[in-house]
């Protein structure tokens, strides 16, 4: 008998094993299997690989329709229907560049005249490794150069696709491009599919959603996490919730290795803050074509952070967050806030930085609702951003504007409209100090005599204070349904993005010059207040002026 080919997934019998299945009487016809009948099941078997070797793409082990279908390939399929954007994070070589590959051929194939756009790093790590993959799934009727007013298909090992695109005989097209080249490469661009391979810089991300969006595409990045924590990976990891773990081999078994996750475990699905977003988590042992034991040994005497990053695709912050209870539960729709409640405004003025400014409103049972902040995102970009460390970098809402006092207050009293706001508080220190403007008053003076505005220092007390009292109004029991007896005392509007992104990613790093620090201040000075809804006055959202 001649050796069967061998197959991690297939597995072929051993020779003992055949002679104990010819033997078997087979219960439809009460007689023996047979030698010859496990001799045409080998024959099948060798007939099943040799397919999926020459047509991957109809007859490999991965995704439908296939043999048989790995496991966590099956697991971000079923996450691609059901999310926009999809991460995967995953150990070194645990499939996930061959799974993308293979999906963005599936989106072509399935949806005549697709519009797909592939990046990698380089154009020359394109070429080697993404354009490569690609090619693999490509049906073989399909493989051989062709050029028409349709189609458009050429290939080299050396060249990768012929001017970096091809189009298939549906009209289906896939463009090949790379980080090195501007972001507005996508402009006027509308796809099916964007893929990034290996991390990409976050601007890219939020460019290609709004050339999704009119064929409600999916945007799909995968990645090994070497280069650390990214603006990226914070925007898709910051306050997920877990929804799968799995056994974590090269770890302690009767150790915590990622909050939130049982002990000997590591993340392997999780939703993300974005409701359109989730996680999941490609580990080097899913891969059956991946050689265990070579890896393995290659880890053995490395730091557990090594190996949640090779093998498990975990990538970890240095430094814990401020508010690690903090999660998409607190972010609520405007349209959510009540109309009615009371008002406060708080405001963080710096000399060199635009003044972080937020509005609170409480409702009658206490419940409280930062419902503005100012800069806010749309109009001046992000507060900060991730950075090399953890205290991140400024962003583009922190740069001066050339506002003095009366320009923000104007600007306060233009957001506010009507609305009656019950207390206003600054930033102590800054309220406290001696204005430029004139000789002998402080800032509060002049914002009261000189803008017609009213605010009052907010409390100086330790930022550990300020920070414990937060996470206290954050605090509900996660595992529990929510209802009137468990959920949060406080909830951010999903239009205070600055502020969410603060909340997400603040650490105790950098101290002053923690590029987050200023909405957290103000957020600090809020709630530290104690701020209530006032019922023997008629305060409402609307009406008033607080001026």
């Amino acid at each position: 008998m001649k050796e069967p080919t061998p197959h991690p997934i297939l597995v072929a019998p051993t020779k003992e094993e055949c002679w104990e299945q010819a033997q078997t009487i087979d219960p439809e016809t009460g007689e023996e299997y047979g030698i010859e009948r496990v001799l045409k099941d080998l024959e099948q078997r060798e007939y099943v690989l040799e397919l999926a070797q020459k047509e991957p793409y109809f007859h490999g082990f991965g995704m439908k329709p296939c043999v048989r279908e790995l496991d966590h390939w099956v697991v971000a399929e079923e996450l691609l229907k059901k999310y926009d954007r999809l991460l995967i994070s995953g150990g070194n070589r645990s499939g996930k560049t061959q799974f993308s590959a293979k999906y963005l051929m599936r989106t072509m194939v399935d949806n005549p005249g697709a519009r797909v756009v592939a990046f990698s790093m380089t154009s020359q790590s394109s070429i080697r490794d993404q354009q490569p993959a690609v090619y693999g799934y490509l049906p073989s009727e399909w493989r051989k150069p062709k050029k028409n007013k349709v189609t458009n298909v050429s290939y080299s090992v050396k060249n990768g696709f012929s001017e970096g695109t091809f189009i298939l005989p549906n009209k289906s097209q896939c463009w090949f491009n790379h980080y090195s080249q501007q972001p507005d490469i996508l402009e006027g661009m509308e796809a099916d599919l964007i893929w990034f391979d290996e991390l990409v810089p976050y601007s890219w991300v939020e460019t290609a959603a709004f050339r999704l969006v009119t064929r409600r595409g999916k945007l799909l990045v995968s990645a090994t996490p070497i280069t650390g924590w990214t603006n990226t990976l914070a925007n898709f990891q910051s306050g997920c919730a877990f929804k799968k773990g799995m056994e974590a081999q090269l770890l302690e078994s009767d150790k915590v290795h990622v909050p939130g996750c049982p002990a000997g475990t590591m993340p392997y699905v999780a939703e993300c803050m974005r409701d359109d977003s989730a996680i999941v988590w490609f580990h080097t042992s899913q891969n059956p074509f991946q050689p265990q034991d070579s890896m393995q040994k290659a880890l053995e005497k490395e730091s557990s952070v090594q190996k949640k990053v090779r093998f498990y695709g975990w990538c970890e912050k240095t430094t814990g967050n401020y508010f690690p209870k903090f999660n998409k539960t607190h972010i609520i729709d405007p349209e959510k806030i009540p109309e009615k409640g009371t008002n406060y405004m708080v405001c963080d003025p710096a000399g060199s930085r635009m003044w972080a400014t937020l509005w609170l409103r409480v409702d009658k049972v206490g419940r409280m609702y930062v419902y503005r902040e100012f800069p806010n995102r749309a109009e001046y970009g992000e507060w900060a951003l991730p950075g090399d460390k953890p205290q991140g970098i400024k962003g583009p809402a922190q740069e001066s504007q050339g506002m003095g006092p009366e320009s923000y207050v104007k600007e306060y009293k233009r957001l506010e409209g009507d609305e009656e706001i019950y207390w206003r508080l600054i930033d102590p220190r800054a309220g406290g100090s001696p204005a430029a403007i004139r000789d002998g008053a402080s800032l509060v003076d002049v914002l009261r005599d000189d803008c017609e505005m009213e605010f009052e220092q907010a409390s100086g007390v330790h930022i550990e204070q300020g920070i414990s009292l937060i996470n206290e109004v954050l605090d509900y029991d996660a595992e529990e349904s929510l209802s009137v007896v468990n959920e949060p005392t406080l909830y951010v509007s999903s239009e205070c993005a600055n502020l969410i992104e603060c909340m997400k990613e603040a650490t105790p790093a950098g101290g002053e010059k923690n590029a987050y620090k200023d909405f957290i201040d103000c957020l600090r000075y809020l709630i530290l207040f104690r701020p209530e809804h006032v019922t023997d006055t008629s305060f409402a959202a609307k009406g008033g002026g607080g001026y």
